[in-house]
């Protein structure tokens, strides 16, 4: 049995530049700052049974945001290091060498994310899958953590109520992969606009 684990770190952080007093909904933003409150389903878990010419598993995280800032938010996404690979010990599963804006297929022994209706994923729907074969739903690399992350979603207005962006993660494994449990770790940053 071959296990990803794709680990979820989340960062709100506040604008650089704040929006005006007396700007958004009473009581909204305060001091000259609107809040912003994001959260996530947390650890993807994409269990694989390898076969010789590739199996894959396709598994979702709902990351939610919720902020009255009446500019909106943008939501980004990278990995926490400089390696995006997933790793058991030494043993990795490489990513996808798709971009946001050139998305791939995946390939055995490779690793990415996707989200419906943004640059170039297509419309979706994506669903649930497991131990499936190589397909044609196409995905992309998490960006290194000193690289500039994807924006996955973004609005110009308030996110109240909450909105949610399903975020999605595949792995394909070959018989050529060691079996195990591999991580890594993904950051998403929600910023008041």
């Amino acid at each position: 049995m071959f296990i990803a684990t794709v680990a979820i770190l989340i960062i709100p952080t506040l604008p650089a530049l704040a929006v005006n007093y007396n700007v958004g909904p009473y009581g909204a933003c305060q001091y000259n700052a609107c809040s912003i409150t994001i959260s996530s389903d947390g650890t993807v878990l994409l269990n694989v049974t390898p076969t010789s010419s590739g199996s894959c598993t396709i598994q979702n995280d709902t990351v939610s945001v919720f902020t009255e800032n009446p500019s909106g938010y943008i939501l980004s996404l990278n990995n926490s290091s400089t390696d995006t690979s997933l790793r058991n010990g030494s043993a990795t599963i490489n990513s996808t060498t798709g971009s946001q804006t050139g998305p791939v297929a995946l390939t055995s022994n490779s690793w990415g994310y996707r989200v419906d209706g943004v640059g170039g994923f297509g419309s979706g729907p994506t669903t649930s899958q497991s131990n499936v074969s190589l397909n044609s739903t196409l995905f992309a690399i998490v960006p290194a953590n000193n690289l500039t992350p994807d924006t996955i979603a973004s609005t110009s207005i308030p996110a109240n109520p909450t909105v949610n962006t399903q975020v999605w993660y595949g792995v394909c494994a070959s018989t050529a992969v060691s079996s195990g449990s591999y991580t890594t770790q993904v950051t998403y940053t929600a910023v008041t606009n």
